[in-house]
């Protein structure tokens, strides 16, 4: 019997296709008996739903041979599934045209894992078969669902892969179903190789992060001379009380307190109440605290090493970017009894999160320096988080931009994808985050550098090329020769250091929305058209991300704002380059607010919610 419309070449491409999977054709061994029988069944079955017999909607198979195959109406859609570990799904009006669909378990030719990759399924191919002359092709996305032979432990990721070459290679929309262990992906190829891969959020690891991260906490590179003898900053930090230094956001490391310190503080007699009350009033305290080298990311400087007065300061990258974990004290209120407080005194938590209630622009408003240059109001009006890395500066753009502090995780996935760093996106490349941490220490902390020159410690890694100008203004910011303390050893050590740290698990989340979210992300809500690479980042820089806040950047920043990664974005709030959100869904909302306003689509309620519910699986 003979179906005209089953075309020879596709009945051919079938029969090799399914010899393949059990090994035959070609030259490699013929298969044995059972499996000839089994593989022709395949073929039969592919023949009777493309003749006479097939309808629209029609499947056959086998869970014991494994293969599905369906005749699928390009009209209506259809599924084409093995039981329960293995399903295609195609939309109304993806396909072409009308088309038989095999999907078929692959047991042999497969290539292996490669690395960061774990096989956590069996291997499906799919195959469209055209009843006509032409090929068919998928014009929206099927969504294929593999089921997963375990479940993925953080930081692993559940995520289908597909053959490419003699590799494997992730597909960029994946969303894992913990109640099935199912992982989901979008494709529009018609022949392809699939199989579930856990792949790890990628750390470094070794000596040069350990290394960095004393760096990162230590270094100030010298930038006293501008931070003390340019500011003045010791002349506040000698006079300012713990409780103002904590409502400014200071951290305190635990390990490092005095021992004197430790036992007031947990001194809970009513004699007790009262000294711990009088020594969070007491400047010394704070002096204490600084000498001891408990504050975190301050390094005071004493002319009198007996003396507990600084005569100098310099700032570490830990200031902004580093926590602690809070512990509860037993404190008086107004009304002298007792209660409860958490305070940030306690052991670091080196998980990348920024130090949200660290008001640096107060704090710098108060020196002596700022105010005698005019800058207090505008340093006063940064707020918490939020710094101008263009202010007083070679970067000097004339604008008053205050952006976010972001958190430092990712790294090592987010180069791998070309990802921009900065919030205008300028760091690409190779040793890009050591390129930007020299531009921080050199030009926006002050510290003995020479960024951008030729006795820079690397060679600037920026996607433009500097104008003449900003040129002069590097050149005329460096450090002499002979004084340059920024080098490039360790730059590239804290480069390691924050390439080590990968974003948090999720928090809790409703996972029948958050699936609903994906399908909008990747679909009609085109998230993914920005987020679009496996880490939702994107390498995109623009005024349209410019404008998306309530107020338009301004300055150098008017020219673009990068796409940011979006993993751990539930735990990374406030949102945007200047903070202006404070929750997930608002951040949603003004998102989906910017696009119907320039006419992309307009997300109701529901959709709003259920894109917040995916963000907060990532």
């Amino acid at each position: 019997m003979t179906f005209p419309r089953f075309t020879r070449a596709a009945l051919a491409s079938l029969g090799a296709a399914t010899l393949a999977a059990c090994g035959g054709g070609g030259s490699t061994p013929s298969p044995d008996a059972s499996s000839a029988a089994d593989e022709l069944a395949v073929v039969q079955s592919a023949e009777r739903l493309a003749g006479s017999e097939g309808r629209p909607g029609a499947c056959l198979g086998s869970d014991r041979i494994g293969f599905a195959v369906c005749r699928i109406a390009a009209a209506a859609g259809g599924s084409v599934a093995i039981g329960k570990d293995a399903e295609l799904h195609i939309p109304a009006g993806a396909l072409s045209a009308d088309a038989v669909v095999l999907l078929r378990e692959q047991r042999v030719g497969l290539p292996a894992a490669g690395a960061n990759q774990l096989a956590r399924s069996g291997a499906y191919s799919t195959s469209f078969f055209p009843l006509g002359r032409n090929a068919v092709t998928l014009t929206a996305p099927a969504t294929l669902a593999l089921r997963a032979s375990a479940a993925p432990t953080h930081p692993q990721l559940g995520e289908v892969a597909r053959t490419e070459g003699q590799a494997w290679e992730r597909l960029p929309a994946n969303f894992y179903r913990a109640a099935d262990r199912q992982v989901l992906a979008l494709t529009t190829r018609t022949n392809e190789t699939y199989r579930v891969m856990f792949r790890s959020l990628r750390t470094e690891s070794g000596p040069a992060v350990a290394r960095g991260f004393g760096v990162f906490m230590d270094e100030t590179f010298g930038n006293d001379a501008f931070f003390g003898a340019g500011l003045g900053l010791h002349e506040v930090l000698n006079n300012v009380a713990p409780v103002d230094a904590v409502a400014l956001g200071a951290q305190v490391d635990l390990a490092k307190v005095p021992a004197p310190i430790v036992a007031a503080m947990l001194d809970n007699t009513p004699a007790g109440l009262s000294t711990k009350m009088a020594a969070l009033t007491d400047p010394a305290t704070t002096r204490a605290l600084i000498k001891a080298g408990a504050v975190v990311g301050v390094k005071g400087i004493y002319a009198d090493p007996a003396s507990d007065r600084m005569t100098s300061v310099g700032l570490t990258c830990a200031l902004c970017h580093q926590n602690v974990k809070p512990s509860t004290f037993t404190l008086k209120d107004a009304s002298g009894a007792a209660v409860q407080a958490a305070l940030p005194i306690g052991p670091l938590s080196v998980d990348g999160q920024p130090n949200t209630k660290l008001d640096a622009g107060k704090i710098l408003s108060l020196t002596p320096g700022a105010q005698a240059l005019g800058l207090s109001p505008t340093l006063a009006s940064w707020g918490p988080n939020r710094f101008d890395v263009r202010a007083v500066n070679a970067f000097d753009d004339g604008a008053n931009n205050p952006t976010d502090t972001p958190p430092l995780w990712n790294f090592s996935d987010l180069d791998a994808q070309g990802y921009p760093f900065g919030w205008d996106g300028l760091f690409v490349g190779p040793n890009a985050l050591a390129s930007q941490a020299e531009a921080v220490y050199h030009i926006v902390m002050g510290g003995k550098g020479a960024f951008g020159t030729a006795n820079g410690a690397l060679p600037p890694a920026l996607r433009v090329v500097p104008p003449q100008a900003l040129l002069d203004k590097l050149a005329a910011a460096a450090t002499p020769a002979g004084q340059i303390q920024v080098n490039k050893d360790k730059l590239l050590d804290l480069q390691a250091w924050m390439k080590s740290i990968a974003s948090p698990a999720p928090g809790a989340f409703d996972a029948a929305q958050a699936e609903a979210g994906w399908r909008l992300f990747n679909g009609k809500g085109a998230c993914s058209s920005c987020h679009s690479t496996p880490e939702l980042s994107g390498t995109k820089a623009g005024p349209f991300l410019a404008n998306i806040t309530a107020v338009p950047a301004s300055g150098d920043l008017a020219g673009g704002i990068k796409v940011p990664g979006l993993r751990g974005v539930a735990q990374s709030g406030p949102y945007f380059h200047d903070d202006s959100v404070a929750t997930l869904p608002g951040a949603v909302g003004r998102v989906a607010d910017v696009l119907k306003e320039l006419g992309v689509v307009d997300l109701n309620a529901t959709e709003r919610a259920q894109l917040v519910e995916y963000l907060k699986s990532l």
